[in-house]
């Protein structure tokens, strides 16, 4: 028999399933998710919780339960990608060059849901909820620049939690890790500056390209010797206008990913010094760029403990899959979870009887939406359970 919290989050099914599909029509990059904090601003209206607008488009809802207590804080991501959408779906995106590929409209329909549920529970609540729908998660983050706003203060939050869809895995069950979950997904641009002339007389030029493809393979087998593993890729190669002129100039970018810390750096020092040694090997040069974006994502084993414990009192999910291995990409909750403990886990919304089997950030993406108030439950569920912890 379903508890509580879950009666409350499938009563609202139908509900989420039209604020996923509405929200999904109008993808926002980045900062810009003006259309979108309007939906979620009228729907929080709609329950009647207070909010505070941050930056914008970022939106804090506080819910205070009646007993004073700690203070938790879920997140939702709002932002979509630049994709143009091919999934086929009747609620296709609105927005040309846009869609939610990556499920973020996912999170904000399971977080608005777990929001209303917790309202309606405030008066059992013991301590705050915060409920952080947050624009920027792609790109360069939107998350620090919401805390530097001092949405984790007044009351401080003591920890957090958020989910994200998963494609991959079958709706009903949930992914959880200990430990390192995501990567920092850093990047960088290497500028090669050589002599350019004519290709008919590459002995009079320093050949910048021949330096970007050396540096390419040199990258192929670095090794900072650390336990974690790490990812480096070259993803552009841009050089040269003529195919019979030696260019001045050649560009590489990539992604340089790591689950700590210390490999992360070691790993970019790394990056440099192969850059320049390579190149000047020719007698080019080589400019590094390093582009540090956010932290690895790193889970509290006892946030862990809360989330399978909550999970395991939910008639609908099925199974608590535990992660061996963490993810290379990454995810700018890390910020909040560098400051208290959290737990980031992942929400299966896989069936591939109805073509969702397609991984995040592909424009085929499509998901079971009988995921949206299993992921409300889990919400609603860990927060209750951390407060009353």
């Amino acid at each position: 028999m379903k508890n509580v919290i879950e009666q409350k989050a499938f009563s609202m099914a139908d509900e989420l399933c039209k604020i996923r599909r509405e929200l999904h029509k109008i993808p926002e990059i980045e900062f810009d998710t003006f259309k979108t904090s309007a939906f979620i601003k009228n729907k929080l209206d709609e329950y009647e919780i207070p909010y505070e607008t941050v930056m914008e488009t970022g939106i804090v809802a506080q819910i205070n339960g009646k007993c004073e207590g700690k203070s938790v804080l879920l997140r939702a991501d709002i932002d979509a990608l630049p994709i143009n959408e091919d999934s086929g779906v009747e609620f296709a995106s609105e927005h040309a060059g846009m869609m939610h590929a990556c499920g973020h409209d996912i999170h904000a329909a399971c977080l608005l849901g777990a929001a209303r549920i917790l309202y309606d529970m405030r008066d059992e609540l013991r301590g705050t909820v915060k409920c952080v729908f947050q624009p920027a998660e792609e790109g360069n983050g939107g998350a620090l620049p919401m805390i530097e706003k001092g949405i984790m203060e007044n009351p401080h939050v003591d920890g957090a939690f958020a989910l994200h869809a998963e494609p991959l895995e079958e709706v009903g069950n949930i992914q959880i890790k200990d430990g390192s979950v995501m990567a920092s997904p850093d990047d960088f641009e290497i500028v090669i500056k050589g002599v350019g002339g004519h290709g008919a007389v590459p002995e009079k030029c320093v050949n910048p390209v021949t330096a970007g493809a050396m540096i390419i393979d040199a990258y192929k087998n670095i090794d900072i010797k650390s336990n974690n593993p790490y990812v480096v890729t070259i993803c552009t190669f841009n050089a040269g206008t003529c195919r019979n002129v030696v260019p001045d100039t050649a560009v590489l970018t990539g992604t340089a990913r790591s689950l700590d810390n210390e490999t992360r750096f070691a790993l970019r020092d790394r990056l440099i010094e192969l850059a320049e040694t390579t190149a000047q090997k020719i007698g080019a040069s080589a400019e590094f760029r390093f582009n540090q974006l956010f932290p690895p994502v790193v889970n509290d084993g006892n946030m862990n403990k809360i989330v399978v414990g909550s999970a395991k009192k939910l008639e609908s999910v099925k199974k608590v899959v535990t992660l061996e291995k963490a993810s290379m990409t990454g995810d700018d909750f890390s910020y909040f979870s560098e400051r208290v403990p959290g737990a980031y886990f992942k929400l299966g919304v896989g069936n591939k009887a109805i073509g969702a089997c397609y991984p995040l950030h592909s424009p085929k993406f499509k998901a079971d939406e009988r995921a949206l108030p299993i992921g409300s439950a889990v919400l609603a569920q860990a927060a209750v359970d951390f407060l009353n912890e």
